[in-house]
């Protein structure tokens, strides 16, 4: 178990009464529970649900690293888009059907398929959707906001013809 611990940045806390503990690090201690199991696959439904901001993120670190370091495959089921697309695959679901499924780029590339299904979006891919339609001359496909930046970047340091505007 300590080693468990361990591998989700929890030992020091191995002592502290549950009370104690925020949700993110609630959401920890579970996980290396099953770690100590030594699954091949874990499956985590919404684990970050319920959780602030800082609890999402050090969550996600933890599943990221037990991916990567431990080769552990983790099925993570969740209506964040922001967290779907730090993925390798997406499978969008409706209705018990698959929808979509792919690179997170494949998937998020059909926005327009997506919302007629009452489906989100990652927020970068959804303001650079509305600016294209506007007529911005942005990538298809933009999951987060680096890319969303540096994309805007590009289109601010072109020359333009209405400099009011920013199309061209």
């Amino acid at each position: 178990m300590d080693d468990a611990l361990k591998a989700v940045e929890m030992y020091d806390y191995r002592l502290n009464a549950p009370y104690k503990l925020s949700g993110g690090q609630k959401q920890r201690i579970a996980i290396a529970g099953i770690i100590a199991m030594q699954p091949e696959c874990i499956v985590l439904d919404e684990p970050t649900a319920m959780l602030d901001p800082r609890g999402r993120e050090e969550v996600l670190r933890t599943i990221h690293k037990l991916n990567q370091e431990k080769g552990i495959t983790i099925v993570l089921i969740t209506h964040y888009m922001d967290e779907a697309v730090q993925a390798s695959r997406v499978v969008v679901m409706d209705n018990g059907q698959i929808l979509l499924q792919g690179t997170p780029e494949e998937v998020f590339a059909h926005v327009e398929l997506l919302k007629k299904h009452k489906l989100d979006v990652p927020q970068a891919t959804e303001l650079i959707y509305r600016l294209r339609a506007s007529g911005y001359p942005l990538p298809e496909c933009v999951l987060n906001e680096e890319d969303c930046v540096a994309a805007l970047e590009r289109i601010l340091k072109e020359p333009v013809g209405d400099e009011f505007s920013g199309k061209k």
